[in-house]
């Protein structure tokens, strides 16, 4: 969908001669609603993340619950030297804006993703715990050490038998994690190392957001934007470089690869979305729920008939075979069974609540907060005044969907009670996916004042976050 720009007339000098009489002034044309309703989100959220920002200078705003039995602490006091990398960072963003206006969009995406991880790093600056130290750390980040004691071969072959010897994260998350520094291993086994090359596989999220936005909306534009704010949430600079920032990498990918053939309805592409949707589940399962972004894009391109219930067969049959043959492959060749290790990894998680007294009721609203605290405040806002513009002008449009799926997903996840304690983490994936909500509504504006707003509320919030709250420790 290209930008929706309103039209504005200008003032005009009518010359008449002296008798007669002057032509009646120009009718007044209303603001477009669309940049009305930015205008009112954006300083409604630029306004929270204020509040937001003193009670953190205060120690005051909550992240956890205590009767919810967990809790992030407060490690740091304000000092004014806390806000200079938000500072600096904003700076090097409405920069980095005004080159790439000049750059053809690839140019462009390329030179964000270069400026990536020392803009994330920059970012880092006050948190007091290293990288090296957090990717060391088995209670932080369990999945380095096991990469060192066994061969990537031998650990996926015999998963079943040592996962009980394994620490904390590795044992309760599915093994791609685990594999996945097994990948990092082959370039470096040095924990800081490694911690920067997480950052930088982090941050293929921004540039897969990027890719599901011009498909879904078709406007460079709001893909930028919706790339800036997905390098800049909140939540994954806070939790960098646990592997929960990397967790919307497989689902993102799977969900490109989906809008790609639901626009050329070519069969390799659902071949390569049911591949990846096994890689889905062999990282992180918990994304998998974003399977209702798959089915509203699905479903508008069925009612504005750029497909039909034959491709959407083809789609669904091509996408279960490939997924099917990743399985069957994946148990001949290391007698690993994917389903028997969800099973143990879904029954560890529920034990662990019940050990660990995690109470239901409390975390249904407790997560709501968290969300927001993850993607950002004035993001948040953006989406609710999305999702209201959706439903205000109708559902079959791209951001209106997308939109009310993200919602239908947190009300899911919400009301089944799996995210209980620990769940900023565990709402990046979501997090992410909300930025192109709030993308997509910064870009109803031709002007740029309104993102610029919107970038410095999301700094303000992530870099005061990062200097006094203590999200990972190891």
């Amino acid at each position: 969908m290209l930008v929706e720009r309103g039209l504005s007339l200008s003032e005009r000098t009518v010359l008449t001669p002296a008798h007669t009489i002057p032509a009646a002034p120009e009718p007044v044309v209303p603001a477009d609603p669309q940049q009305r309703l930015l205008r009112a989100a954006l300083y409604g959220g630029c306004a929270l993340t204020v509040v937001a920002a003193v009670l953190l200078t205060v120690r005051l705003l909550p992240a956890g619950s205590r009767s919810g039995r967990w809790v992030y602490p407060y490690v740091g006091t304000f000092s004014g030297w806390h806000l200079w990398p938000a500072a600096a960072a904003l700076l090097a963003v409405v920069g980095l804006l005004l080159v790439s206006r000049r750059l053809r969009p690839g140019v462009a995406v390329g030179g964000w993703l270069v400026a990536a991880v020392p803009l994330q790093l920059l970012l880092r600056t006050y948190d007091e715990v290293s990288l090296s130290v957090l990717v060391a750390s088995d209670r932080a980040n369990s999945f380095h050490t096991p990469s060192l004691t066994y061969s990537a071969h031998d650990f996926i072959s015999r998963y079943m038998e040592i996962v009980s010897d394994l620490p904390p994260h590795a044992r309760t998350n599915m093994p791609g994690k685990t594999l996945l520094y097994h990948l990092l291993g082959a370039v470096t086994t040095d924990p800081g190392a490694q911690g920067v090359l997480v950052v930088a596989v982090s941050s293929l999220t921004a540039l897969l957001v990027y890719a599901v936005a011009r498909e879904v909306f078709d406007d460079h534009r709001t893909a930028l934007y919706a790339l800036i704010l997905t390098l800049l949430m909140p939540g994954r600079l806070w939790f960098l470089p646990i592997l929960n920032t990397v967790s919307p990498v497989p689902i993102l990918l799977a969900l490109w690869l989906h809008l790609r053939f639901l626009r050329g309805r070519q069969w390799p592409w659902a071949v390569a979305v049911g591949l990846t949707v096994y890689l889905t589940f062999l990282f992180e399962p918990l994304p998998l729920v974003l399977g209702l972004a798959f089915i509203g894009t699905a479903a508008l391109a069925l009612h504005r008939r750029t497909c039909d219930w034959y491709d959407m067969l083809r789609l669904v049959s091509v996408t279960l075979a490939a997924f099917a043959a990743a399985y069957l492959g994946m148990r001949a060749l290391f007698g690993y069974d994917l389903f028997v290790n969800l099973d143990y990894v879904l029954a560890d998680a529920n034990d662990f609540n019940v050990r660990a007294a995690r109470p239901y009721g409390v975390w249904v609203w407790r997560n709501l907060w968290d969300l927001a605290l993850c993607a950002g405040l004035a993001v948040t806002v953006l989406v609710g005044a999305t999702a209201y513009d959706g439903f205000r002008r109708g559902l079959a449009r791209p951001a209106a969907v997308l939109t009310v799926c993200g919602l239908a997903v947190l009300a899911f996840l919400d009301l089944v009670g799996v995210n209980r304690g620990e769940t900023i983490r565990l709402w990046i994936f979501l997090g992410v996916f909300f930025q192109l909500s709030a993308a997509w509504l910064c870009a109803r504006s031709p002007r740029q004042w309104p993102f610029t707003a919107l970038v410095a509320a999301t700094l303000l919030q992530g870099t005061l976050g990062m200097a006094l709250i203590a999200f990972v420790r190891p």
